[in-house]
C-alpha cells in the first residue's frame, strides 16, 4: 500500500507535465457533463440533445447532459464559470445568457469573462403565438387591439432576461403598446405553452418547436415570424417587420461554452467532434426548425465575435427601451 500511495503523486506530476497537445489528444478518458439551462423539449434542446449523442459516439467518450434549469439557467452558468477548465465540465447555452446581464438583478456572471466560447451550434428566430381567445389573427391585427385595449394583454416567457423578454419589451415599444411581461421560471416551456393553450396568457414568444403541433390543431395561433423575411417552414405566416419595419430582432443561437481559460487544444476537440456530427445531413435534416452553423476550424473565433457583438447591441436596445434590472 505504501508503494501505491508514493507512485500517485509522481503519476500526476507526469501527467502535468505533458505537452497540452499531447493531453487534447488523449482527451477525453472520462465522461464529459454538458450543463444545459434549456427548456426540455425546446429545438434547441432537442437538436443539442441529438448532437451530443453523435459526439459522444466519435468522441469515445459519454457526454451526459445535466438539465439545470433553476433561476433562469443561472444555476448551469455558475456551476460552469466555477468548473475546472479541464474540459470535463461544458455548458450549453443560449443568447440569453446575454440579455441576463443587463435584466437580471445581482447577475454574477459575464460571458466574456467567465467562459471560453467553444462552438455556436444552431440559430433560431422566435415565432410570436396566441391563444384562440385573442381577437386577432396577424401581426396588424394584433398591433391594433393592444393599442386600442392597453394592459390587457400579457405576453410569456421563459423567464426574465431572457431573449424573449427583451423582445417582447422591443415590440412594447416599436408598436407603442403596453402588453404585460409573464415570465416562467425555471424556463418552465411546457407551463407556457399549456397556460397559452387555456388562455391564462395570451401570447407566447418562443421557437416554432415549443408549439406547432398546437398550432397545426387550431389550439393556438401563430401571429408572426420575429425576422426581417419569412420562415421557410411557414411562409404563410407574416414577419414582425412587415408591420413594425423599425422592430429590433433578436435571433437566438446555441452553443457550448467551456469556463474561462479552457486550453485551446481541448476547444478544438470539441469544435472538431461537433462539426462531424453537424456535417451529417442526415441528423441536420431532424432539426428543420434550426439554422445550423457551418462548421469551421475558426468556430471558437466566429463565436466570441458572436457574443461581443451581442453584448454591443443587447446593451444599446436596453438602454434604449429604458430597461430596468428585475
Amino acid at each position: 500500500m505504501p508503494t501505491r500511495v508514493a507512485i500517485m503523486p509522481i503519476v500526476a506530476l507526469a501527467i502535468a507535465a505533458l505537452p497540452l497537445a499531447a493531453l487534447a489528444q488523449a482527451y477525453p478518458v472520462r465522461p464529459i457533463t454538458l450543463l444545459s439551462g434549456a427548456s426540455v423539449g425546446s429545438a434547441g434542446d432537442s437538436g443539442m440533445r441529438m448532437v451530443t449523442a453523435r459526439m459522444s459516439e466519435t468522441i469515445g467518450q459519454p457526454i451526459v447532459v445535466e438539465a439545470r434549469r433553476g433561476a433562469g439557467g443561472l444555476e448551469a452558468y455558475a456551476a460552469n464559470a466555477k468548473a475546472a477548465p479541464n474540459g470535463y465540465t461544458l455548458m450549453f447555452a443560449n443568447a440569453g445568457i446575454v440579455t441576463n446581464q443587463y435584466l437580471r438583478k445581482a447577475w454574477p456572471i459575464d460571458v466574456q469573462r467567465d467562459y471560453t466560447p467553444v462552438v455556436q451550434l444552431f440559430s433560431s428566430p422566435y415565432f410570436l403565438a396566441a391563444a384562440s381567445s385573442v381577437p386577432a389573427n396577424n401581426m396588424k391585427e394584433l398591433v391594433d387591439y393592444a393599442r386600442q385595449n392597453p394592459g390587457k394583454l400579457s405576453y410569456a416567457t421563459t423567464g426574465i432576461g431572457s431573449g424573449a423578454h427583451l423582445q417582447g419589451e422591443s415590440i412594447n415599444m416599436s408598436a407603442g403598446t403596453q402588453m404585460l411581461h409573464v415570465p416562467y421560471a425555471g424556463n418552465n416551456s411546457t407551463m407556457a405553452v399549456n397556460d397559452l393553450i387555456t388562455g391564462r396568457v395570451d401570447l407566447y414568444l418562443a421557437d416554432l418547436n415549443s408549439f406547432s403541433q398546437h398550432a397545426a390543431t387550431g389550439r393556438l395561433k401563430l401571429i408572426a415570424f420575429v425576422d426581417k423575411t419569412r420562415s421557410r417552414l411557414r411562409p404563410d405566416i407574416g414577419t414582425l417587420n412587415e408591420v413594425l419595419p423599425n422592430a429590433y430582432n433578436l435571433v437566438i443561437w446555441w452553443g457550448l461554452l467551456g469556463p474561462a481559460n479552457l486550453p485551446r487544444p481541448m476547444v478544438d476537440r470539441i469544435n472538431a467532434e461537433s462539426g462531424k456530427a453537424l456535417s451529417d445531413a442526415a441528423l441536420t435534416s431532424k432539426m428543420s426548425t434550426l439554422t445550423v452553423i457551418a462548421p469551421s476550424p475558426g468556430a471558437p473565433e466566429d463565436f466570441a465575435r458572436q457574443i461581443r457583438s451581442d453584448v454591443e447591441s443587447v446593451g444599446k436596445v436596453v438602454a434604449a427601451l429604458g430597461l430596468k434590472p428585475e
